[in-house]
């Protein structure tokens, strides 16, 4: 690879030059396991499985899965086959046309129809599907009675006599707020009182259920509630599913929740509904079964076994796919799962989890650059690089622990400044740098709560094993910023220089002093001496910026490269990047800031946006932040490694890329 060009001579080039390199960059990055095997998640934030039918003749069905962000789609996913521990494979998702664009329920008859039902505010959506074309049809209304509110979601329970039990979502209980005239975007937004106590009221939903007389009638009759009260479940179910758990328990419905937990409901009709026992799913523990992500959404999924109809688990929500096996029932009679695996598909994309932060580096120590991300879950993922630096190819991302258990950051009852109804989200931002100079990768950590913590590496280059993370310090306290951000660390005039978004939604620069505590750098600022401002809405909309350090013209500086959200305002509101610049509802968008300072005291020009000759300004997709570095991974001198918000990874060359002029 030749040295790195200037940063004035890649414009003059990109610019003026003729490049023939195709932009295949434009595409996801691919699974580089065998088969292209990785996690089935569909390029949206949510992934909702909605149902399953015998579409392609196989002997487990195939799964329709809905995708949700600020738009959604409908995804039918062929099974293939099925892995020596029982975990199903998919085919590529295919787009499915029609009208089917809400969470409900897709189910297969006696007569092979597949139907889909979606509530559609106070009446509910019914549609077939049609195999030639795979699309379904025009939907019809079906009329519900009077209900207390309008349901927000919905399955359909079929009984031997040919009709239907329609079990809906329904308002619950709810408080009242306690600062009704501010919200989340407001900058007199209090989500917890002087004694720390949440300001919002705790909103719950439960079910109850309507007779439908036929699949083709007209309306439903009759409302029963199913749930023990109208406080079931936390803020709302994530989406309902009808399930065979094994003799005697047939026809039971099981939920999915916002906080992750599967509400269980054994129903002991042969005909209509009774509900006889309400539980939970629970581990092979006999603990109650808590999701990998938020807004758990269960599909009850047949085993193969021939001589069988019970369930096993697939389960969506912010993440991919995940597998739960089905082992057996509790002594409470609760359905019991072991421990979860990936749903998998074949030539999938690599697939960071929701809202990625990336961190370059070599994790494993055999010579080859490989990336570390945190994601939405609070987890933090390995992706190893089982190609070259040049032309890299990633496995899919693993688990990374510290103290010999899972890093895992949830925010809790008061970690987020948007509330307790965020109490499941970790936001992880880790920077990969050797924090303490002993040769080691550590881990410095910003997550949903603002602090930022330090995990040292006490293994080898080849084997890193993590302590538990340690906060650190500036003036004794925890070092704290702005929620949702990562720290740049990088080295400057023979120190440890460390840039974060401060408690004033500002760029600030710290020096290390040991392995636990740094010492206050000021902050930053632009040419014109002006501080280096970050959003453009207050409380919720603060902070979500993804730093990081990268000598982009081979000068000696270390500029910045800076992931944001569709609500970053930099450096100030009247014309900062992404807003106002771009438009006031426009997305993401990776940033650079050229230092134009020194090593003692570096200065930032104002932030500029990527532009690819192909496709113009880079917003790889979605309002949400997510992480953006720069890399010397690729075909060019460097590249962009950045995500859409669903955890697409894409890995522009610099041979397509210029930093779009003032």
């Amino acid at each position: 690879m030749t040295a790195r060009k200037t940063f004035l001579c890649l414009l003059a080039l990109l610019l003026g030059g003729s490049l023939s390199t195709p932009a295949n960059d434009t595409l996801p990055l691919k699974s580089g396991a065998p088969d292209g095997l990785g996690p089935l998640a569909l390029p949206f934030l949510s992934n909702i499985p909605m149902g399953y039918a015998d579409v392609y003749g196989g002997d487990r069905p195939d799964i329709f899965v809905l995708g949700r962000s600020k738009t959604s789609g409908l995804y039918l996913c062929e099974w293939l086959y099925d892995t020596e521990d029982g975990v199903p494979v998919f085919a590529e998702p295919v787009e499915i046309s029609g009208p089917v664009n809400s969470r409900g329920c897709i189910f297969q008859t006696d007569d092979g129809q597949i139907h889909a039902f979606w509530p559609a505010k106070s009446e509910i959506r019914h549609s077939v599907f049609d195999k030639k074309s795979l699309s379904f049809s025009d939907p019809r209304t079906i009329s519900l009675p009077n209900l207390p509110s309008s349901p927000a979601g919905l399955c359909v329970v079929p009984n031997p006599d040919g009709s239907f039990e329609v079990v809906l979502e329904l308002t619950g209980d709810s408080g009242k707020r306690k600062h009704p005239e501010s919200n989340a975007s407001s900058p007199d937004w209090r989500p917890y009182d002087a004694d720390g106590t949440s300001t919002e009221p705790f909103r719950f939903r439960y079910l109850a259920s309507t007779h439908l007389p036929s699949i083709d009638a007209q309306s439903t009759t009759g409302l029963q509630q199913l749930s023990p009260n109208k406080k079931d479940v936390f803020f709302g179910f994530a989406q309902l599913s009808i399930a065979n758990f094994g003799q005697g328990h047939q026809r039971n419905i099981i939920g999915g929740t916002r906080m992750g937990e599967f509400p269980y409901y054994r129903n002991t009709a042969s005909n209509g509904i009774e509900i006889k026992r309400h539980g939970y799913a629970v581990d092979k523990n006999g603990v109650i079964l808590r999701h990998t992500s938020v807004n758990s959404s269960p599909l009850a999924y047949p085993k193969a076994e021939p001589d069988t109809h019970d369930s096993d688990l697939i389960s969506g929500g912010e993440s991919a796919l995940t597998f739960y096996k089905h082992i057996g029932t509790s002594a409470e009679g609760d359905p019991m799962f072991d421990d979860a695996t990936p749903v998998l598909q074949e030539n999938a994309n690599l697939y960071a989890g929701a809202l990625p932060s990336f961190s370059i580096c070599d994790w494993n120590g055999d010579g080859v650059q490989d990336f570390i991300c945190g994601n939405s879950t609070g987890y933090v993922l390995f992706f190893q690089n089982v190609g070259t630096d040049e032309q890299p190819a990633f496995l899919p991302g693993t688990r990374v622990q510290a103290a010999g258990e899972d890093i895992h950051i949830q925010a809790g009852y008061s970690g987020s400044v948007q509330g307790t109804k965020e109490a499941r989200w970790g936001y992880n931002s880790p920077t990969v740098v050797d924090w303490n100079g002993d040769g080691l990768l550590d881990i410095i950590m910003g997550d949903i709560t603002g602090e930022y913590t330090v995990y040292l590496n006490r293994g080898t280059p080849q084997e890193p094993r993590l302590d538990a993370a340690k906060p650190i310090y500036c003036y004794g306290i925890p070092l704290h910023g702005t929620w949702r951000c990562q720290a740049a660390v990088g080295q400057m005039d023979g120190r440890t220089a460390m840039v974060i978004i401060d408690d004033d939604d500002q760029f600030h620069l710290y020096w290390r002093i040991d392995d636990y505590n740094v010492q206050d750098g000021g902050k930053l600022r632009l040419p014109d001496g002006q501080f280096i401002n970050t959003s453009y809405d207050p409380a919720g909309g603060t902070g979500r910026c993804k730093l990081s350090f990268f000598d982009a013209d081979d000068d000696g500086l270390l500029d910045l490269v800076i992931g944001t959200g569709r609500r970053s305002a930099i450096p100030d509101k009247n014309s900062g990047w992404p807003m106002p610049a771009l438009g006031l509802r426009t997305l993401g968008t990776p940033l650079f800031m050229k230092n134009t300072g020194t090593e003692q005291q570096p200065v930032f020009a104002s932030p500029l946006p990527f532009v690819h000759r192909e496709i113009g300004v880079i917003q790889p997709g979605g309002s949400h932040e997510k992480g953006a570095v720069l890399t010397t991974m690729g075909d060019g001198d460097y590249s962009l490694l950045t995500a859409d918000e669903g955890g697409q990874v894409f890995l522009y060359s610099q041979k397509n890329l210029e930093i779009k002029k003032p």
